[in-house]
């Protein structure tokens, strides 16, 4: 049998996989934008148009699986873990920012490694959302945001598998830890600046009250 008889098959089926993966792509780059955008809209404090964008991240997905089905090569692969991971960040943000609740994997069809990978990459975001809440002198909800991003991280420690079995989630834990020590720093700063302004006009009008 001549060898571009054996290959012409092998052929055909590589060129399926290409066609496949060249659909699924494009599909998990715009579930990943419209992760970034919900994203920026919670921090805004437009939570309906940041849940509207994450039910289009979610259908984009779910197109891009439908169409992973075509190819059981680009099935096995990683082509939607950051697409997953995105939308379980920006999911669990706006729940945490808008009901102080966690949002369930379930809920967006997240596979368990993103949905984890992702829930640690959301303690950044709790960070840029503590800094503006100090920002406006809220403490009080900076401290409870704090309290979030801890439980996060305490919760994913109990996860002590090896990185092949999870991967990249004590990577993220890591930085996730460097994230809340600098967090907690700056709260601390701002609930000491505060004690010390309240100190400040305590003397001043008890000055006022001398003259």
């Amino acid at each position: 049998m001549k060898l571009s008889e054996i290959l012409k098959p092998m052929r055909a089926e590589i060129e399926t996989d290409d066609g496949v993966r060249e659909k699924v792509l494009p599909l998990s780059r715009s579930a990943v934008r419209k992760c970034s955008e919900s994203i920026k809209e919670t921090h805004r404090g437009n939570f309906d148009s940041a849940e509207k964008l994450l039910s289009e991240a979610r259908e984009t997905a779910e197109q891009a699986a439908k169409e992973m089905k075509g190819s059981e090569f680009v099935s096995r692969s990683k082509s939607l873990d950051v697409a997953y991971q995105e939308i379980a960040e920006a999911v669990n943000l706006l729940s945490l920012l808008r009901d102080g609740t966690f949002t369930p994997p379930e809920k967006f069809g997240i596979p368990t490694r993103a949905y984890l990978t992702g829930l640690a990459d959301t303690i950044g975001e709790l960070r840029r959302a503590v800094l503006d809440s100090l920002r406006e002198e809220r403490v009080d909800s900076a401290v409870n945001l704090l309290g979030f991003m801890e439980e996060i991280l305490d919760e994913l420690h109990t996860f002590d598998f090896p990185n092949a079995l999870v991967p990249e989630l004590r990577r993220k834990c890591d930085v996730g830890r460097s994230i809340i020590e600098r967090t907690r720093g700056d709260i601390t700063a701002a609930i000491q600046q505060s004690k010390l302004v309240k100190e400040l006009r305590g003397f001043e009008d008890r000055l006022r009250g001398n003259q």
